[in-house]
């Protein structure tokens, strides 16, 4: 009994502190819960006295969540997400409502549709929602439960996070049709790429680096490189699939690199739902794909 006299002193306040921890922001926080900013920070402060920790640095009018706290927060989300989901088999709503997922643009049409497909002839009562967040972002909205699974090329470092692989994506170099690249067995040292930003003064496309090229546009959505490519003054360097996808003619390289796309999740803590019929669905959607099935959505 103790043990419960203890976490109902402060149950009543750990949505106030997860809203503040995940926001560090005062202001967005109390948006989010309809509370006063004043009114936040004081439920923050009666739940750093109860336990004797302080939870967040105070730089000026800032709060920066600390090494405990990071830890603390972990635990808030996952007897948050229990509770959640024993609400939803209690009330028979696991495979009903809304079930978000983000992919970058390229692949919504090869593999996120064709998902959405089976997900309804399986479960005509969860509605898919469809966003475009780029990585950071994702992971983040997976992490504060906003999101149920993301596409990711780049597999996250985040242990409360399940993470698959889908697919290996091999890359060439793609030219529109009547681009002169198109009929060239030879790649032109001073063709026009188009590419993403750089990260920490390195390219993260995949490229072979002994192999020189002239980035003359860089984009940070691959959608964007496309819609360079097809104007027919950029290459870039895509993977196979999507460029093929859109009628672009392919430049086979002698080091080609491949990168993977990867199923990003939060997993059920307890019965498979939503988030498991989806991933379900995608890597079904996947495997008929590597099996040539016709009869694939």
């Amino acid at each position: 009994m103790e043990r419960t006299r203890r976490l109902v002193d402060f149950w009543s306040v750990l949505p106030a502190f997860r809203a503040v921890a995940e926001t560090e922001h005062l202001p967005t926080a109390g948006k989010a819960l309809h509370l006063t900013p004043s009114a936040l920070s004081r439920a923050v402060r009666q739940l750093e006295d109860q336990l004797g920790h302080s939870l967040f640095d105070r730089r000026g009018r800032a709060l920066v969540l600390n090494d405990d706290a990071r830890r603390f927060l972990r635990a808030v989300r996952v007897a948050m997400r229990t509770v959640h989901e024993a609400l939803l088999a209690l009330e028979d709503e696991r495979f009903r409502g809304p079930v978000h997922v983000s992919a970058p643009g390229p692949f919504v049409p090869l593999v996120v549709l064709p998902a959405f497909a089976r997900l309804a002839d399986a479960h005509p009562d969860l509605v898919p929602h469809l966003h475009a967040l780029d990585a950071s972002a994702a992971i983040g909205a997976l992490q504060r439960g906003e999101l149920d699974v993301a596409l990711l090329e780049d597999a996250p470092d985040a242990p409360d996070l399940a993470v698959r692989a889908l697919t290996r994506l091999p890359h060439a170099v793609f030219a529109a049709p009547a681009h002169p690249l198109a009929g060239d067995p030879a790649l032109p040292t001073d063709a026009a790429f188009v590419a993403p930003p750089r990260v920490r003064g390195r390219e993260v496309d995949g490229y072979p680096s002994h192999l020189p090229r002239s980035v003359r546009l860089r984009v940070d959505r691959m959608q964007a490189a496309i819609d360079a490519v097809r104007t027919g003054r950029y290459v870039a360097y895509l993977p196979t699939r999507v460029g093929a996808a859109h009628g672009f003619v392919a430049h086979p390289l002698d080091a080609e690199a491949a990168t993977t796309l990867h199923v990003v999740h939060r997993a059920s803590l307890h019965l498979p739902g939503r988030t498991e019929a989806l991933v379900d669905a995608l890597f079904a959607v996947e495997q008929a794909a590597r099996r040539g099935d016709s009869a694939a959505p």
